[in-house]
């Protein structure tokens, strides 16, 4: 998925606090790995305010509610964790990469959370040999940098556009598709993806354009897909701009199906979009982990507890990502070497499945899973695409 602007100087205090609600004190000092109880701790690098903010923060706290079991089970020797706000670098998202890189504590890096922002800082935590493991930044292109460090616990928009062809080909019936992107690295990404296997499909594409996400008019692009006569829109983006396009399609009397990406599966979508978002589709490797396994319904039960709402999209990716780390803390790992090399070897039964990686760091296999926006206003699975395959909800 990729990120804007608040004033620098929020910034210090934003990380004391993330640092402060996890309950941490790290002990001793160092970044020795012969120190056992050296000060060591995770970076949580993502834009935590701004419009995408909720999103995120609800991967952090995924993040967190993982930190807060290691440290009950690790008292005697906790971890940090640290967060890093992208929105305060806005599009320079690399000018935060020194402050986490030079900071001795910090020995891996959660995130980041968007596309645009990995591309942008992932050379620097490449030279600094800091490991990376985002649960959500799924351009497929990170994978072709050649970066050791980097890793990710999702499978990329080359596997989420074919599942949304699949979808819209296969269980919507769809002849003639609109494709509509949020002009961002994974929203164009995903988009011309889903383009080219729509035409691979037999598909007409009438419409393929792009809005502005810091517009507010959309009138150019609805136009467009209302005299295209298209049966359905598919659009590859964030839940903003993907809720106010769903609006003013809606206002302008189109009534073909809504289908876009895990940009749309979020709760922003829903509450921005309003009744124009009941019945759209959002897409997601990401799974709903409020149930379906003993640990899965204990991890929903513990984060609505500590942070009073449900578990959202990436939440329990994001738990995965800073246990792979813990994981690797708890197994002796005291360095940001060793820590990288227990990534690279990893095979662990995570939260959200078995996570083992490929040498160019993306995850292996996994579904791609279809959510409906409810009556109820809530996002409800209704299909699931296994290599390629359409199986029921």
């Amino acid at each position: 998925m990729t990120r804007r602007r608040i004033a620098d100087s929020t910034l210090p205090t934003l990380v004391t606090l993330l640092v402060l609600a996890t309950g941490l004190v790290a002990c001793g000092s160092g970044d020795s790995a012969d120190d056992e109880c050296a000060e060591r701790a995770l970076a949580f690098v993502g834009p935590l305010t701004g419009s995408d903010g909720g999103f995120v923060r609800t991967a952090r706290n995924g993040a967190e509610l993982a930190v807060r079991r290691y440290n009950a089970a690790h008292p005697e020797c906790p971890v940090g964790l640290i967060g890093f706000d992208t929105t305060a670098a806005g599009d320079t998202p690399e000018e935060l990469v020194p402050a986490i890189v030079g900071d001795p504590q910090i020995i891996g890096v959660v995130g980041p959370t968007f596309s645009g922002d990995s591309e942008k800082m992932m050379p620097g935590f490449e030279a600094a040999g800091l490991a990376v493991v985002s649960g959500s930044a799924t351009n497929p292109g990170l994978a072709t940098k050649g970066w050791r460090v980097f890793h990710r616990l999702v499978g990329t928009d080359a596997d989420v556009a074919p599942a949304d062809v699949v979808f819209l080909v296969d269980r919507l019936k769809a002849k003639r598709v609109a494709v509509i992107d949020d002009e961002g690295l994974y929203g164009k990404g995903l988009a011309d993806l889903a383009a080219e296997g729509l035409r691979d499909r037999g598909v007409a594409v009438p419409v393929r354009t792009g809005v502005d996400p810091e517009s507010v008019d959309y009138r150019g692009a609805v136009d467009a897909v209302i005299a295209s006569d298209a049966d359905a829109v598919f659009f590859g983006g964030l839940s903003t701009p993907g809720a106010r396009l769903v609006r003013q399609l809606r206002d302008s009397g189109y009534r073909g199906a809504f289908v876009g990406g895990d940009g749309v599966y979020q709760d922003e979508f829903i509450s921005a979009g309003g009744p124009a978002a009941v019945g759209a589709y959002g897409s997601c490797p990401c799974l709903d982990a409020t149930g379906g396994s003993p640990e899965r319904t204990a991890f929903a039960l513990e984060f609505e507890q500590t942070y009073g709402s449900a578990p959202g999209a990436f939440a329990a990716e994001y738990y995965d990502s800073a246990d792979l780390f813990l994981r690797a803390i708890g197994d002796g790992a005291r360095s940001r070497a060793t820590v990288l090399d227990g990534l690279g070897n990893a095979d662990e039964s995570g939260l959200t499945k078995r996570i083992r990686f490929e040498p160019n760091g993306n995850v292996r296999g996994g579904p791609i899973y279809i959510y409906r926006v409810s009556p109820a206003r809530k996002f409800v699975r209704v299909a699931t695409i296994v290599d390629g395959e359409l199986e029921s909800g």
